[in-house]
């Protein structure tokens, strides 16, 4: 059994720790920074983030559609995902979809809001990688590493506010003078009016959510 770990600075972006395995000594192959996967519902944050940056559209409390999906995907085959409990849940208010990690909900969302501004979410918040436009996008199939997705995540939770994730702040010579300094550099990712009710939706999600375990690890 493997892991990787990765921790953030949430208001300025400086990667606090690092561990590729669990032997953090290891020189090979380092999880944090090499392992890419396709990161399931780590992508949810975003889609959401991308209808409640149209408010005159979605609130926490908007009702949306938690309905079976059947698409045709470019290459002929045919895509029908699943709720994790196998359940259909009819018209849901967007903040329970998302504590709840439902999987039609989303992706119904997500259609209604459009691909395109799902990806251009993505990349205000740091993603670099080519992203396809398919469907299946809204329920995780991008492929990044535990560092890239703790970029994402750092522009959340900084209220929408994007720092380039780094782990050097100058390098200095022999007597301790600076050779080159690596500034502080901020840029607005999304509306933080957004992020505060997304943020708020995601502590929803370990108070009564799918990740409610976490009370009994961090109450």
């Amino acid at each position: 059994l493997q892991g990787a770990l990765v921790v953030v600075s949430t208001q300025n972006g400086e990667v606090q720790a690092l561990v590729g395995g669990r032997d953090a000594g290891f020189a090979g192959f380092n999880r944090a920074l090499d392992a890419i996967r396709p990161i399931g519902s780590l992508v949810k944050p975003a889609v959401y983030l991308a209808a409640l940056s149209r408010p005159a559209e979605y609130t926490l409390t908007t009702l949306i559609e938690d309905k079976a999906v059947d698409m045709t995907l470019p290459g002929g085959q045919r895509w029908q995902p699943n709720n994790y409990d196998r359940q259909v849940h009819g018209p849901v208010a967007l903040h329970e979809a998302l504590a709840r990690s439902f999987n039609l909900a989303t992706v119904n969302l997500g259609m209604a809001v459009g691909l395109t501004p799902v990806i251009a979410t993505l990349r205000a918040l740091g993603v670099e990688r080519d992203i396809d436009a398919f469907p299946s996008l809204l329920l995780g199939a991008l492929s990044l590493s535990p560092l890239e997705v703790a970029q994402v995540y750092q522009g959340i939770a900084a209220g929408g506010f994007n720092s380039p994730l780094r782990a050097i702040r100058a390098v200095l010579d022999a007597q301790g003078q600076p050779l080159q300094r690596y500034p502080l550099t901020v840029t607005q990712a999304a509306d933080p009016a957004a992020v505060f009710l997304l943020n708020r939706n995601l502590v929803e999600v370990t108070e009564s959510g799918t990740a409610a375990a976490l009370n009994r690890l961090l109450p």
